[in-house]
């Protein structure tokens, strides 16, 4: 059986003051001077964490039995270290000896930690410089610059905490290390204001006769007046607008492209605050600003010289558009052209396909577009491709002749 031993003698030496401790370990192997290094920095790792609060001097005496090494996670007989503890900075000497081989590996817990420690440092005065600036936030009334600052406080304490248990397996600690700050007071004295937010609004009974509304305001205020830079957001089924209270607490809103067509027919209006903070502040509750339509009614005088079902198909599509046909004569109905083409794309069994081009003209009006219509004859094919065309167009430049 071939059984190789190693003497590694271990001198492990802390000293509890804040400077100046070292860690050295020395191995000696019958292998290689590369057994010895590895032996040497396992023992180092190994040491790191269990004898950070003592004063000792150790002498340990290990064997090497087929590879195996009673260093387990620390040493392995194949020359590689394994540790949860990456030494930075170790120094490693190997010293001559009349047999074998031998080295001892020196590791400074200041320079080893000195990353992690500057890292602390540095967190803490971000942690401070954020306090301050909720501080003057708060008393500025400035809520949202409040909540942006305190939640990035608050990541950074989680940080900090983070890389202070890791400090802590390997360097003492002491009360120099407590992060201390006022971050839950302002968090609360912030719920505090927020929840006696009221938020009210100018419009009232608004009809629209187009998808824009006229100009409103939000007014902000709380149990100390006006609140300014207060973030106020318009939402129907999307964003419509973002808003900030000015000095005299009040949004002005100018919203486009609101629901005319279809509803629902209100503006929801409500803080912009991150969700969580608005449940601790009872602030869920949005405002609800309704509006009515009113949809005007363009009538026209039309000339189409198309067989009757393309001439029903438009006349039904431009009505869906407020846009309706009359055979009156008054002067002050615009009188509009229309006209149809349309070309073979292919054939797929019984059905055609069409390129079907419209155009209409007359008054303000000068509308073309194109569109694909499928059918079994050119007929269904070109009702197909009217059904498809969006008139909007057509309807913005009819809106000086609506009632």
């Amino acid at each position: 059986m071939n059984i190789k031993a190693i003497f590694l003698c271990a001198c492990l030496s802390f000293i509890p003051a804040m400077a100046g401790k070292i860690v050295t370990y020395t191995a000696t192997s019958k292998i290689s001077q590369e057994e010895a290094n590895n032996a040497a920095i396992a023992g180092v790792a190994k040491q790191v964490k269990s004898k950070i609060s003592a004063t000792q001097k150790q002498t340990k005496f290990e064997d090497i039995y087929n590879g195996e090494s009673t260093l387990g996670e620390t040493y392995r007989a194949n020359n590689t270290v394994k540790s949860n503890v990456v030494l930075k900075g170790v120094k490693v000497v190997p010293v001559k000896v009349e047999k074998g081989y031998r080295a001892t590996a020196t590791l400074d817990m200041d320079e080893f930690t000195a990353d992690l420690r500057f890292r602390l440092n540095t967190l803490k005065q971000e942690i401070a410089d954020l306090e301050k600036s909720c501080r003057q936030a708060l008393d500025e009334r400035v809520y949202i610059n409040v909540a942006n600052d305190l939640s990035k406080a608050e990541e950074k304490v989680n940080e900090y905490n983070y890389y202070l248990l890791q400090l802590a397996d390997v360097y003492p600690i002491d009360n120099s290390y407590r992060l201390q700050h006022g971050l839950p007071e302002i968090e609360k004295i912030l719920i505090e204001r927020l929840s006696s937010i009221t938020i009210e609004t100018t419009a009232s009974n608004m009809e629209l006769t187009r998808p824009e509304m006229p100009a409103w305001d939000v007014v902000v205020k709380d149990s100390l007046g006006p609140v300014p830079s207060f973030p106020i957001v318009a939402r129907q089924s999307r964003t419509l607008s973002e808003r900030r209270t000015q000095s005299d607490g009040v949004a002005t809103f100018n919203l486009r492209n609101v629901n005319f067509e279809k509803g629902p027919y209100v503006i929801i209006v409500e803080p912009n605050f991150p969700y969580e903070l608005l449940k601790k502040t009872g602030q869920m509750n949005a405002l609800e600003v309704p509006y009515q339509v009113r949809r005007s009614r363009c009538e026209v005088r039309f000339q189409c010289d198309m067989i009757a079902n393309v001439c029903n198909a438009l006349e039904n599509a431009l009505s869906k558009k407020s846009i309706f046909t009359t055979n009156s004569d008054s002067e002050n109905i615009p009188e509009l052209t229309v006209d149809v083409s349309t070309s073979v794309r292919g054939k797929l069994g019984s059905l055609g396909s069409y390129d079907v081009s419209i155009s209409i003209k007359g008054a303000n009006a000068n509308f073309f577009a194109t569109s694909k219509g499928v059918g079994k004859t050119e007929v269904d094919a070109t009702i197909s491709a009217i059904k498809k065309t969006d008139f909007t167009p057509l309807q913005k430049q009819m809106e000086p002749y609506c009632k």
